[in-house]
């Protein structure tokens, strides 16, 4: 598991945006989000990777099945919350969205099967987020659509501390950056050569929460934050020197056209039965098939049991 220790089992994650802390830094990124969806047809199934309790889902609840995965059985838990409660209980715009426990660099979806991914917040959790684009890059379809967020090392802010020697590790240097023990930021072009490694052109770059000073935060209210935010996205952007990048990026898969396991899965009726578009992270076989058996789903290739419970498909690996 390439997940550093942020122990979300016994921390609400939802306290870490409650009272309006960081009302800002969700508006902004809601901001971002808006103007990557913008004339994106959102249709078929996305997944949020590293979904938390679900703080993003009305950003991107349009999509046809949306599947919400995160290692922490208690995010997910509290995900289930957020959803029913934002849809006002109705069941059958619940029945179309999935809960998943699993490894986000170990993703049990077989290849390209599902049509968006989206990921806030997690990358800087882990130690190669390279196994995270190149997880994505497999699951998803050709010409689907990638949202990934990560925390930027070379900052405007970190970049005038180290010119000022309050900061020794230069932010040019490609090298994480570490924040305590379980907080990694990393270097632009490092994130960027990692989706063209594995086939994903780039098609808009978003600096986003540029305003995160105590200060600024404090003296203006949000409102006006937001339209300046709303400039700095547009000006900081080329140079990417936010604390936070977002970039929009869609899959150009290699493959041939006679390929005939490519084309049986995207041609097939798959989506209609949720676990054929399982895989089992224990074999990885990718003509495993799982078959259901009380509240759990076995492997019929290795025999490995996962649990159901709550509605959650524990996938994770002990």
């Amino acid at each position: 598991m390439e997940l550093k220790k942020s122990d979300y089992e016994n921390y609400d994650y939802r306290e870490f945006w409650e009272d309006n802390k960081r009302a800002y830094e969700d508006a902004s990124e809601r901001l971002a989000i808006n103007k990557i969806f913008k004339n994106v047809s959102e249709t078929g199934i996305i997944i949020d990777i590293g979904c938390g309790f679900g703080r993003l889902f009305n950003e991107y609840q349009q999509y046809d099945k949306i599947i919400m995965l995160d290692y922490s059985l208690n995010n997910l838990k509290n995900a289930q919350t957020t959803i029913w409660n934002y849809l006002s209980h109705n069941e059958e715009k619940f029945k179309k969205i999935y809960f998943i426990a699993a490894d986000a660099t170990n993703l049990p979806f077989k290849d390209n099967v599902i049509d968006a991914a989206i990921s806030v917040r997690i990358v800087h959790h882990l130690n190669s987020p390279e196994k995270l684009i190149s997880e994505t890059g497999r699951i998803l379809k050709n010409n689907g659509l990638f949202i990934i967020e990560f925390a930027n090392k070379r900052n405007f802010k970190n970049i005038l501390k180290f010119i000022s020697g309050k900061l020794k590790i230069s932010p040019f240097n490609p090298n994480p950056y570490m924040i305590g023990k379980t907080i990694q930021d990393n270097h632009p072009e490092v994130i960027i050569n990692y989706l063209k490694k594995y086939n994903f052109k780039i098609n808009k770059i978003i600096s986003v929460s540029n305003l995160r000073i105590g200060f600024l935060k404090r003296k203006f209210k949000l409102k006006n934050l937001l339209k300046l935010e709303n400039v700095f996205q547009f000006l900081f952007s080329p140079a990417k020197l936010g604390p936070s990048i977002f970039i929009k990026s869609f899959l150009q898969k290699n493959y041939n056209e006679n390929n005939s396991n490519y084309n049986e899965v995207n041609k097939s009726d798959i989506t209609k039965n949720f676990i054929d578009l399982l895989i089992c992270p224990e074999c990885k076989d990718t003509n495993s098939k799982f078959v259901l058996s009380g509240s759990e789903i076995i492997c019929k290739s290795c025999d490995s049991k996962f649990n159901i419970q709550d509605n959650i498909y524990d996938l994770r690996l002990s």
